[in-house]
């Protein structure tokens, strides 16, 4: 595990070749999640926030994922009722990605937005991945918290597609995003084609949200009708024996972003939670399943016809760099960029 000296915000700034660099209060939520106001509010904070990011101690709770048990969302806050429940702290956990499997529909959707018609909803999408899901042998999941209101669902991931959308098209975004792209899919970000194909698809879809995204009585300034039913959409088609949308309780309380580059494990967010007094909490991004994701979602025979495999491979990295930019545009959306970043690679502790 190695945990950079800098905010989120700043990383880019050190990493990665930017032609110009917006002022982070343009490219980050100032009233997001913020590790500076509460060290600002409570500078004794930060011995205990340092003692909690140290690698040796993040090593603690690198456990192993089943990637047929409920897909998690990066959210670091504690489930509803983990505390008093031995069955819930033991039960075996499926990896994080951002927005769980409704990021994963719109993700598969944004790479088959060719075959986009006005008849087709995102509801539908969530229902198609979830029974595409369990082909493959993925879990299905998600999750809502303790006080949201109205027809929020109480993942910031979730509830926010409109304005997540919005960042990944705003031109004052842009080399940040890919700066950040660059970083974690490393050789495997095409910052020429690829990328700028995955943006104007997102375009294109963003032309069509009217009715891909309908709003109540086709009011603009209206809800999102996939607020109402997202939820129970993924409990119904991904029914599991433990919960697939538990609730999450509390504040945000995430001091740190932690990807995770280890196949086949994941980060324990709850015991991490609950370790620290639900006052220290990390988001937490298993960036090796998005890989997986794609290789089971679009296999090829390397015998068959290779226009279809070669349509395969490109879908493969579309939907993986998709995935990205949602998970990067997600953090700017949630967040105000002065979180510490932890990365997990295979063999280094």
């Amino acid at each position: 595990m190695y945990v950079y000296d800098q905010p989120l915000a700043e990383i880019i700034r050190k990493h990665a070749k930017l032609v110009f660099d917006y002022p982070p209060e343009k490219i980050w939520n100032p009233k997001g999640v913020s590790l500076k106001r509460r060290l600002d509010s409570d500078p004794g904070l930060g011995r205990a926030v340092k003692k909690a990011l140290k690698p040796a101690n993040l090593n603690q709770y690198v456990v192993p994922a089943d990637d047929a048990c409920p897909t998690r969302c990066i959210d670091g806050r504690i489930m509803v009722g983990w505390e008093a429940d031995e069955q819930i702290q033991n039960r075996s956990l499926g990896p994080k990605v951002a927005g769980g499997t409704v990021h994963a529909a719109l993700a598969h959707r944004i790479v088959g937005s060719e075959n986009l018609n006005e008849k087709m909803r995102f509801e539908e999408d969530i229902k198609l991945v979830v029974q595409r899901f369990k082909e493959i042998g993925f879990g299905s999941g998600g999750h809502i918290d303790d006080h949201q209101k109205g027809w929020n669902t109480g993942c910031g991931a979730v509830d926010n597609i409109n304005l997540i959308l919005d960042r990944l098209q705003h031109p004052v975004h842009q080399e940040q995003l890919r700066g950040y792209a660059q970083l974690i899919m490393g050789d495997a970000f095409d910052r020429r084609y690829v990328a700028n194909e995955v943006i104007g698809r997102m375009l294109y879809l963003d032309a069509l949200k009217p009715s891909y995204m309908p709003k109540e009585n086709g009011d603009p300034k209206g809800e999102f009708l996939y607020k109402k039913t997202v939820v129970k959409i993924v409990r119904e088609e991904a029914a599991q024996s433990q919960e697939v949308v538990p609730a999450l309780t509390g504040e945000h309380k995430e001091v740190a972003a932690v990807l995770n580059f280890v196949p086949t494990t994941t980060f324990d967010t709850d015991r991490f939670s609950h370790d620290h007094g639900n006052e220290i909490q990390v988001f937490a991004w298993d960036v090796w399943h998005m890989y997986e994701e794609a290789r089971r979602l679009y296999k090829y025979d390397m015998t068959g016809k290779y226009d279809e495999q070669l349509q395969a491979i490109s879908n493969r990295i579309k939907y993986v760099t998709t995935r990205t930019l949602l998970g990067i545009s997600t953090m700017m959306v949630l967040t105000d960029g002065s979180l510490r970043l932890a990365v997990a690679t295979p063999g280094r502790k």
